[in-house]
C-alpha cells in the first residue's frame, strides 16, 4: 500500500506473461537496439521510484528482447551494431542480478495482497450483513410506529364520537313543559270544567254549531292581552354546549431508527500504470509547435520536409517531453530521413533522455500520416507504446495533428505490412491511425522546452 491506495500485485507468472515481446523481422535493428535501451532505463526508474511490478516487467522484456530475440534478427551479425550489441549484453547481466533480487519481494507482496483480498471480502461480507440487519430494524420499527400510530388515531375517533352523541341527548329531567314555564300567555291553566264540557259536547249527539264555547265568547268580551317579552331566560336548552374541543387525533411520530450503524465504506483505490490499465500519460509542451515551424520554415519555403525527436523523461509514471532534438537528415517534398543515428543516440544516451515520439511537416500536403509515415511511426510505437507522430501542415487550415497506431488493429497492420512500394494503400485505412489527444493519453500543457539542433554541427 501507499498512503490510502492499494497497489493491485500479480503473481510471478502472471508477470513473466506480461514481460513477453516478439520483435518484428522487417523493424530495423537498430530501432530495437534503441528500444532496448530505453526499457532499462525506464526498469531503473520504477525501481527507484517503488513500483517494482512494472520495474520487473521491464527489466524482463529487456533480457528476453537482448538474450533470446535480437540474436534472431537478420542484421544481428553486422559490424556497425556489435559495439551496441555488446553494450546491451552487460546490462542484460547487471537486469537478471535486479530480476533474481526482486522475485521475493514481488512473491512476499503477492501474497499479502492476496491476504487483504480476502480480508476485504470478509469486511463486505459483514459490511452487508450489518446491512441487511440495520434495514430489518428500520422496518421492525416502523411497524412498530404505525401500528401505536393507528391504536391511538382509534382511540381518538372513538371518544369524539361518544362526546358527539352525548351532545345531542336531552339533560336528564328534561320535559318541554318545564321549558316553557314563564311564558306569558303561553302557559295559562286551563279549567277543567271546560276540558269536561267540550268532551260531553263532543261526545253528544248535539249538533256541531249548537256546542258553546265559553272560553272563547269571554275572549271576545274583554280585549285580548298583549304579550310581552319574557321577563325570565330559559333555564334548560335543547342541546347542550360542550364544555370544550374535542380531543385532536395523534400527530404521527417521526420515525427514528435505532438500527446499528453500519461500519465505514471501504474505500480501495489501484494504481493505475502502463500494465494495469493501458497507457500512460504523455506531456507535451504546446509551444513545441509553433517553435519547431519557426525553426524549420526556411526548408517549408522550399518545400521541404523537416523532422524532429521528441525526448522526454519518466517520472511518476508519467511521460515528459522535455527537449526536441533535430537531428541531421536528408529531406525531399514529401519525405525526410534521418543521418548519423549514432550522434543522436549517444546525446540522448548521455542525458539519460528517452524517445517520445517524432515531429515532422508536410510542406506541399494536408495534414495525415502517409504510408511511410505509418511505417516510421510502428517502429516507434513498438518501442514506447505511447509513442505520438505530431504531423504539421502550416499552408492549410487543420495545420497540425497528434497521431499514434490504433492497437488494434493499426499497430498488427502496419507490423504485417509486406508491401514494397514507398507509397502504398492499406486495408482499412480510416481505422489505422488516430488523434492520439482525443483518446485522452496526450496532454499539452505550458512547460519549458529545450531545442537542439544537431544539423549545424
Amino acid at each position: 500500500m501507499r498512503g490510502n491506495k492499494v497497489e493491485k500485485c500479480y503473481s510471478l507468472q502472471e508477470l513473466n506473461d506480461r514481460a513477453k515481446t516478439t520483435p518484428v523481422e522487417s523493424t530495423p535493428i537498430r530501432f530495437y537496439i534503441r528500444s532496448a535501451d530505453q526499457l532499462f532505463k525506464q526498469a531503473k526508474i520504477y525501481q527507484q521510484e517503488g513500483d517494482l511490478q512494472s520495474s520487473y516487467i521491464l527489466y524482463m522484456r529487456f533480457c528476453n528482447l537482448v538474450i533470446n530475440e535480437l540474436s534472431k534478427h537478420v542484421e544481428y551479425g553486422q559490424p556497425a551494431y556489435k559495439v551496441s550489441i555488446v553494450g546491451l549484453k552487460k546490462s542484460a547481466v547487471a537486469a537478471m542480478t535486479e530480476i533474481e533480487a526482486l522475485k521475493p519481494r514481488l512473491d512476499k507482496k503477492y501474497q499479502d495482497y492476496q491476504q487483504y483480498i480476502k480480508q476485504r471480502e470478509e469486511m463486505v461480507q459483514a459490511q452487508m450483513q450489518a446491512q441487511v440487519q440495520a434495514t430489518q430494524a428500520v422496518d421492525m420499527h416502523r411497524q412498530h410506529s404505525d401500528s401505536h400510530y393507528r391504536h391511538e388515531a382509534d382511540r381518538a375517533a372513538k371518544e369524539r364520537h361518544d362526546l358527539e352523541r352525548a351532545n345531542m341527548q336531552p339533560a336528564p329531567g328534561w320535559s318541554l313543559a318545564k321549558a316553557l314555564e314563564g311564558v306569558p300567555g303561553l302557559n295559562a291553566p286551563q279549567s277543567t270544567p271546560h276540558r269536561h264540557a267540550y268532551q260531553q259536547d263532543y261526545n253528544s249527539t248535539v249538533g256541531f254549531s249548537e256546542v258553546q264555547y265559553p272560553e272563547y265568547k269571554r275572549q271576545h268580551r274583554h280585549p285580548r292581552p298583549e304579550i310581552s317579552a319574557p321577563t325570565s331566560t330559559r333555564q334548560q336548552s335543547f342541546v347542550p354546549t360542550p364544555t370544550g374541543p374535542p380531543p385532536a387525533l395523534p400527530r404521527k411520530p417521526v420515525t427514528q431508527s435505532n438500527a446499528p450503524k453500519l461500519p465505514p465504506k471501504i474505500q480501495i483505490e489501484e494504481d493505475v500504470h502502463e500494465f494495469s490499465q493501458g497507457l500512460r500519460t504523455l506531456i507535451v509542451p504546446v509551444r513545441l509547435l509553433d517553435r519547431f515551424l519557426n525553426i524549420v520554415r526556411p526548408n517549408t519555403n522550399r518545400k521541404l520536409e523537416t523532422c524532429g525527436i521528441l525526448a522526454g523523461v519518466l517520472s511518476r509514471n508519467k511521460l515528459t517531453v522535455t527537449t526536441l532534438i533535430i537531428p541531421k537528415q536528408t529531406a525531399t517534398s514529401d519525405t525526410c530521413s534521418t543521418t548519423n543515428e549514432d550522434e543522436l543516440f549517444e546525446y540522448q544516451s548521455e542525458r539519460d533522455l528517452m524517445t517520445l515520439g517524432w515531429i515532422h511537416t508536410h510542406p506541399t500536403q494536408t495534414c495525415f500520416m502517409s504510408s511511410v509515415d505509418l511505417h516510421t511511426h510502428c517502429s516507434y510505437q513498438l518501442m514506447l507504446p505511447e509513442a505520438i507522430a505530431i504531423v504539421c501542415a502550416p499552408r492549410h487550415e487543420k495545420d497540425y495533428g497528434v497521431f499514434r497506431l490504433t492497437d488494434p488493429p493499426g499497430l498488427q497492420v502496419i507490423t504485417n505490412c509486406r508491401q514494397k512500394p514507398l507509397f502504398h494503400q492499406h486495408p482499412g485505412e480510416d481505422d489505422i491511425y488516430t488523434d492520439a489527444c482525443d483518446q485522452g493519453h496526450v496532454q499539452l500543457i505550458d512547460l519549458d522546452l529545450d531545442i537542439v539542433d544537431l544539423r549545424g554541427k
